[in-house]
Parts: C-alpha cells; sequence; structure tokens
C-alpha cells in the first residue's frame, strides 16, 4: 500500500515551486468583485453588494505575504444610471485595496477597458510600475480568465458567482487556469 499526497497539499508544493523558481513571478493580485468577493441581491444596483468573507482581512494577509492586492471590475451598472454615486472608492478602501480599475461602461459602448478586453489590467499594471505579466487576475468568468491571457497574466477562476457555470469553458480555452473554490483559498496556496 503506498502512502498518497492530499491533492491540496499537492497543490500548494507544485505552485510554491513554480513561484520559488521564478517561473511564477506574482507582484499583484487583481480580484474582480461580483461573484468573485461577493454577491450581488440585484446586479443593477452595487450597493446591494455582500462580501463572502471578511475582504479586508484576506487582502491584509496577502499583503502581509508582499502582494500588492487590487480589483479589477466592470461595473455597467454606471452607464445605466443605476450605479452612479455609488462610492465603488470607500469600499475598495475599506478593503485595503492598493489599487482598483472600474470600467463604467456596458457592452454596447465599445471601450478598451471592459473585460475580456484588457484595459483595466494594462492600466492597473501600468500605475504600480510593475508589467501584467508580474498579474494575477481572480474571476468567476470566462471574461476575467481571458482579460488575463490578453497580456501574459496568470488567472484563477473561483468556482462562486459564475464560475461553476463558466469552469467547462474556461478549461476548455484555457486548460492551465488555476480553479479555486473561492478567491480566499490564495492564502493557502502562494507563499
Amino acid at each position: 500500500m503506498c502512502n498518497t499526497v492530499p491533492f491540496d497539499i499537492l497543490l500548494k508544493l507544485c505552485y510554491t515551486m513554480l513561484m520559488e523558481n521564478g517561473s511564477w513571478n506574482i507582484k499583484c493580485i487583481l480580484f474582480d468583485r461580483d461573484g468573485t468577493l461577493g454577491e450581488l441581491a440585484d446586479k443593477r444596483y452595487p450597493q446591494t453588494f455582500t462580501p463572502f468573507c471578511d475582504v479586508a482581512n484576506i487582502f491584509a494577509r496577502l499583503k502581509q505575504k508582499g502582494y500588492l492586492v487590487g480589483l479589477i471590475t466592470n461595473q455597467s451598472s454606471i452607464a445605466r444610471g443605476t450605479g452612479r454615486g455609488y462610492d465603488f472608492a470607500s469600499e475598495f478602501q475599506s478593503y485595503g485595496a492598493d489599487i482598483w480599475e472600474i470600467c463604467p461602461h456596458d457592452d454596447k459602448d465599445g471601450c478598451t477597458c471592459r473585460k475580456p478586453k484588457s484595459g483595466l489590467l494594462s492600466a492597473a499594471a501600468e500605475k504600480l510600475r510593475i508589467l501584467p505579466t508580474e498579474c494575477m487576475v481572480v474571476g468567476d468568468r470566462l471574461s476575467d480568465v481571458q482579460c488575463a491571457n490578453n497580456l501574459g497574466a496568470k488567472a484563477a477562476l473561483v468556482l462562486t458567482g459564475f464560475g461553476k457555470s463558466e469552469k467547462k469553458n474556461v478549461l476548455a480555452a484555457y486548460p492551465d487556469t488555476l480553479v479555486l473554490e473561492r478567491f480566499d483559498q490564495l492564502l493557502q496556496l502562494l507563499p
């Protein structure tokens, strides 16, 4: 009878080895908001957002490990008029985010920032004076993973929000995508 290593421990060892040898040089973790860090009771209204857990504590612990932490989020409620006046900056500051970029446009606006385009990622990396390839994007949709892959950033799909329904399509298009049950699972994987 042979001893087996539990999968979660094996996964952590693999990612630790990748990061230690420089193959996975991550300096910043950029999270999507809706479906990744929490849920919206009504997607038309950003003020109905409820975090899954203590986001500020998770961000602080990631920062203690040496990572910059931020958000890149599509917020079409702004373009539609139902999100105007919501103070995203106060929310993101309360989490301790180092950076945040918001796309206020709707699909039909044709902007360059709305995910799956990579304008939000590019802007965040530029402001932080790092390369997009030194970022990891964590989200619950194929568009989050596409955004990361467009610029060579690492990507993680969370199985919250739309993650479970998007997993098959994400892995078909990007089989190397890291899949997490929840965003806070990163604490177990990152050195």
